[in-house]
């Protein structure tokens, strides 16, 4: 995840997102605070889908949170709003559980509380709510207090207004997941000294799966600092690399199984001895056959319906595609490529699709169900 505050600057909102189409793995999500608006909606952008506050007459959205469109194939998203601008969740489920098989559901918290006086927009009340399933409090709160920087010396002021904070958190079995004295807003000006606006917090189910907080991103010309919180969870992990069997070198191979030597199987044992016996000998061919089989290289771009006929139907129209840039082809041999490449994607993808429903279950039933739902 990443956590950051805009300051309403669409500048400083491009500047963010340019940099995650340059990195290998984008964040999974961005949660943002202080963010631009056009028409009382924040900008989108490539491969993000934008969840915020429905703008009133009252209120305008100051919170958005990002979620990359390969979130959705593993986890369900729903967005909760509290009729305020200023203060959305978004709830994260699935069958598997987000992190263990114990909790279905984690919930993310995104808050901007603005200064009114003596008091903020967010009350502590609306921050921690009591939850037993894994639970995620960010937001820039604009408030200081000990804990998040244990080098400044509180007014009695600050002390009034933050206690509160961190008193409701802890009694709820919130943790402060930010690593103390590490500052999260610069301010322009000289005659101010750095501080900790920029706080995350994580309940007692989550805090196992808490595996990092750091300011490592890139400035974006904002005074506070871009976050990269990582949480450790199997469902987002990339698939282990399987053997690519096609490739397997069985000229090498099948000489070195002719000479293999397998023990002779114990007469008469006891089932575990015969088990154990199975289980040697099969290491032994397994061994040999994977030493000599290169790995796939998984992608979270794979398409599941795409065929070996689909590449030459698909090689053919991008070689009549440049032979008409060319002027070497006719515009009716172009055209009746790209019908024809067309044409096959979608019966390729209506075939998948009808074995793919063939074979539902209570697993991919909810998959069937967004598909269904378009």
């Amino acid at each position: 995840m990443v956590q950051h505050n805009c300051l309403g600057s669409s500048n400083l909102f491009q500047t963010l997102f340019s940099f995650f189409t340059s990195v290998e793995s984008s964040p999974h999500i961005p949660a943002l605070q202080d963010i631009p608006l056009w028409r009382n909606c924040p900008p989108i952008f490539h491969n993000y889908k934008c969840f915020f506050p429905p703008a009133t007459d009252s209120y305008k959205a100051r919170v958005a949170t990002y979620v990359h469109e390969r979130l959705p194939t593993v986890i369900s998203v729903l967005p909760l709003f509290f009729e305020r601008g200023d203060l959305m969740a978004v709830n994260l489920y699935s069958l598997e559980g987000p992190f263990d098989t114990s909790h279905n559901l984690f919930r993310l918290y995104k808050a901007y509380s603005i200064r009114n006086g003596h008091i903020r927009s967010v009350s502590p009340l609306d921050l921690f709510p009591q939850h037993d399933f894994p639970t995620l409090v960010l937001g820039d709160f604009n408030i200081h207090h000990s804990a998040s920087d244990p080098t400044l010396l509180l007014s009695d002021h600050d002390q009034f207004i933050s206690s509160p904070y961190f008193d409701r958190a802890s009694a709820h079995l919130f943790s402060l997941f930010n690593t103390p004295r590490i500052y999260t807003r610069f301010l322009f000006t000289t005659n101010h000294r750095p501080a900790v606006l920029d706080l995350s917090f994580a309940n007692s189910a989550l805090l196992l799966y808490c595996s990092s907080w750091n300011p490592s991103l890139p400035p974006t010309g904002s005074d506070h600092t871009a976050l990269a919180i990582i949480l450790s969870t199997l469902l987002l992990k990339p698939p282990p690399r399987g053997p690519n069997r096609k490739y397997t070198d069985w000229d090498h191979i099948s000489p070195l199984l002719a000479d293999l030597l397998l023990t002779a199987p114990p007469a008469l044992p006891p089932p575990h001895t015969l088990n154990r016996w199975f289980d040697d000998s099969l290491a032994k061919i397994t061994h040999l056959i994977t030493c000599n089989t290169p790995t796939k290289r998984p992608s979270s771009y794979v398409t599941p319906w795409w065929t070996p006929e689909l590449t030459q139907v698909c090689r053919i129209h991008d070689h009549t595609s440049r032979l008409r840039r060319k002027n070497q082809a006719s515009p009716a041999m172009a055209l009746a490529a790209r019908n024809t490449y067309f044409k096959a994607i979608q019966s390729a993808q209506r075939v998948h699709l009808s074995q793919f429903l063939a074979d539902v279950n209570s697993r991919s039933v909810w998959d069937a169900r967004k598909i269904a739902a378009g």
